[in-house]
């Protein structure tokens, strides 16, 4: 009995984590097919969300590459539909739905279950504030490398700013997100 005590303390403690964690701020952006994606469409599967530039020549496609051997890590564990991968742009004017299109091909991202977004400057702006990406200054792109980590409910449960991005590590990671 003592192990089943241990089991509930640890199921309560998940669940106020859960429901003390913040929400993913609401967006409604539009994805490299052109299809309207909404932060509420993420709920029901975990997601892991970056923020990314498609000219960017040092963290996105470092980034983007190492995403790509862990989305093809879950599919062949059998959660890959369970898991969304969710990479938004900081450079909305250049970043259009065909530029994320080759973008996402030249990685080889699995589109299945990964979405690449951009949308309105102003709703990029907001969004990336209120989860605290810096985005550069004086003119310049720039940012940090934020990876967020949705549970199913669409609560932020846990950030990283790796770019060490080892499946061994974060494979354990993303499973927590499904429970």
């Amino acid at each position: 009995m003592p192990g089943l005590g241990r089991l509930a303390v640890t199921a309560m403690l998940a669940t106020a984590c859960t429901a003390t964690a913040p929400a993913l701020p609401a967006f409604t952006l539009t994805n490299q097919s052109g299809q309207v994606v909404r932060a509420d469409d993420l709920r029901g599967r975990a997601a892991v969300v970056n923020f990314i530039f498609t000219t960017c020549v040092d963290v996105c496609p470092l980034v983007t590459a190492q995403l790509v051997r862990i989305q093809t890590r879950l599919v062949s564990d059998g959660l890959g539909a369970r898991v969304r991968f969710v990479s938004i742009t900081v450079d909305p004017a250049i970043d259009t739905p065909p530029a994320l299109q080759r973008y996402a091909t030249a990685y080889g991202a699995n589109l299945a279950s990964w979405d690449f977004l951009t949308g309105p400057a102003s709703d990029i702006d907001r969004l990336t504030r209120e989860v605290g990406v810096v985005t550069g200054t004086g003119g310049r792109i720039g940012h940090t490398n934020l990876l967020l980590f949705v549970d199913t409910t669409g609560r932020i449960v846990a950030r990283d700013t790796s770019v060490e991005l080892d499946p061994e590590r974060m494979l354990p990671k993303i499973r927590r997100l499904l429970g």
